[in-house]
């Protein structure tokens, strides 16, 4: 296992954060670009297209070759469409171009996503608008840009919105309490520290269950034990093929600028968890299912599947539980057919 990573370096790597921007923006765009960043204040036209060339080619520079508005629709995971960068010459070839226009609006078609039947399917326009306080981001030869979903007449379309909108709330309520204590502020920020669990099973173990492939979850099998019989496996030693997971994981999240901080088994079999710790709600990405997606490990050919169950967030005032991908009931379930104790967990966490 390589642990000579320079993880200063390796940190943010793929990331188009405020150290690239001071890099590649004018003084005066990188300062109205931060004023909008952090006090939540509508983007300078102007700005928008010299921060667009400048974002474009430092993703080139990364072997980027298309962009996508990147958002969070109703269907509990993300939503892109890529565009390439090109656009063609009069001689017959293509240049490099993206415009401040593409940068700040998409127009993706809306009419396939959940809607809460709010319009008809045709007047099923929906906008992307670009989300600065999110730091765009280059994954997979793709320049992923963070961005809210709404519809034509101002609906909101995605989980995005309503983030941005109880972020801006909560700030304006909090300045007014602290103006009550003589302290004069701008905006208050929020932080929150997720937690991610899930379990890691062999995929020749996952290729026979016909219901992790198809639902993702279980539906038969013993049930979970109830007792306290698997506390060797909480905060047991990591077996070195879970390590090497957990490595590859770290070191992908860490290039996208993902503040992953602590790792451990939890207590059921083939059950783990990854933290990150207390970044702005709208770092990138935000999304349950991006670690998995960003890790090499969970590629199509590898040995391994990763089926997440819940995330966990703490903030400032106070602690909130959510369930994500697996329902509560299900969560030790999962290796339950494949081992009923700790001797005889499936072949991935045994080794």
């Amino acid at each position: 296992m390589n642990t000579a990573k320079n993880v200063p370096e390796l940190f943010g790597s793929m990331v188009f954060n405020e150290t690239v921007m001071r890099e590649r923006l004018p003084k005066d765009v990188y300062k109205k670009l931060k004023q909008t960043m952090r006090e939540g204040t509508a983007i300078d036209a102007e700005v928008a297209p010299v921060v667009a060339t400048a974002m474009k080619d430092w993703a080139l520079s990364k072997g980027a070759t298309h962009y996508t508005h990147w958002f969070q629709p109703l269907t509990g995971i993300t939503a892109e469409k890529h565009d390439s960068f090109i656009s063609p010459t009069d001689d017959g070839g293509v240049v490099m171009e993206f415009s401040g226009k593409e940068l700040i609006r998409g127009e993706p078609d809306a009419s396939s996503f959940p809607s809460g039947g709010l319009r008809a399917t045709f007047e099923a326009r929906g906008y992307t608008a670009w989300d600065p306080t999110s730091y765009a981001f280059v994954k997979d030869g793709t320049l992923y840009i963070p961005t809210a979903f709404c519809s034509y007449t101002g609906e909101i379309l995605d989980k995005k919105t309503p983030l941005l909108r109880s972020m801006d709330a909560l700030s304006t309520q909090a300045c007014r309490v602290l103006k009550l204590f003589g302290k004069d502020v701008k905006r208050v920020t929020t932080t929150v520290g997720p937690e991610q669990e899930y379990f890691l099973i062999d995929k020749a173990d996952y290729a026979k269950r016909k219901d992790l492939i198809f639902t993702g979850r279980t539906l038969f099998g013993a049930m979970p034990p109830k007792g306290q019989e698997m506390e060797d496996h909480y905060f047991g030693s990591i077996r070195p093929r879970v390590a090497a997971f957990m490595q590859e994981l770290d070191e992908e999240l860490w290039k996208l600028g993902i503040f992953a901080k602590t790792k451990h088994n939890e207590v059921a079999p083939c059950q783990h968890e990854m933290r990150r710790c207390s970044p702005r709600p709208t770092s990138p990405p935000t999304t349950t299912s991006s670690p998995w997606r960003s890790c090499g490990v969970w590629r199509k050919g590898t040995a391994s599947s990763a089926c997440s169950t819940k995330s966990r967030s703490r903030a400032s005032t106070g602690r909130a539980s959510t369930i994500t991908g697996r329902s509560r009931p299900t969560r030790a379930r999962i290796c339950s057919s494949l081992a009923r104790r700790r001797a005889a967990t499936c072949s991935f966490c045994s080794s």
